[in-house]
């Protein structure tokens, strides 16, 4: 099955995504502009790999971002907020991201806090501090309605990884399946 990314935001981050992606270089959080991703700022997030603590800390994340967890996750490890069974596939996926410099999509339900999972559609991109070595992800999480927790299993999310290069904009389809975070 090939499913092109529907969400108009996650379309605005790619495509900003692939313009400041100069000469094939991964780009670095410093690259991103604010004022090309207006729109998507309320549901974009920004994370670092400390290799210490084996996960991600969250540099930045947006409002709506920060209501789904109760309050800012700036600061925080990953492993702070996304606790119990879904932390080690969430964090294996961020893991891969960066190991192997791929873009995520996945759709489906993207969220499961408390009560609630959230449907949508999620785009994850690597960024590198130094322009060689994929070190963070820049990410945005489009939710579209939340569902109950007995309508909906976190194992029905698709997933799909492609690698960076492979990227092109504005046709890119992408095949999505799997299961993931």
């Amino acid at each position: 099955m090939f499913q092109s990314i529907s969400s108009e935001s996650l379309q605005i981050l790619l495509a900003h995504y692939l313009e400041i992606r100069r000469g094939g270089r991964l780009p670095s959080r410093g690259d991103i502009d604010p004022l090309c991703l207006g729109p998507v700022l309320s549901i974009i997030w920004v994370n670092e790999y400390e290799p210490a603590a084996g996960t991600f800390r969250y540099r930045l994340a947006g409002e709506e971002v920060n209501s789904v967890f109760g309050g800012s996750v700036a600061g925080r490890l990953l492993s702070d907020f996304i606790i119990g069974e879904r932390f080690e596939p969430v964090n294996n996926n961020f893991l891969k991201i960066i190991g192997e410099e791929v873009a995520m999509l996945a759709s489906g339900p993207i969220y499961r806090c408390a009560d609630r999972i959230a449907m949508g559609e999620r785009l994850a991109l690597p960024l590198s501090s130094g322009g060689r070595k994929a070190d963070g992800i820049i990410g945005a999480s489009a939710m579209l309605r939340l569902a109950d927790l007995d309508a909906v299993s976190m194992q029905e999310q698709e997933t799909v990884f492609i690698p960076v290069e492979e990227l092109d904009w504005p046709a890119q389809d992408i095949a999505v399946g799997g299961s993931g975070d």
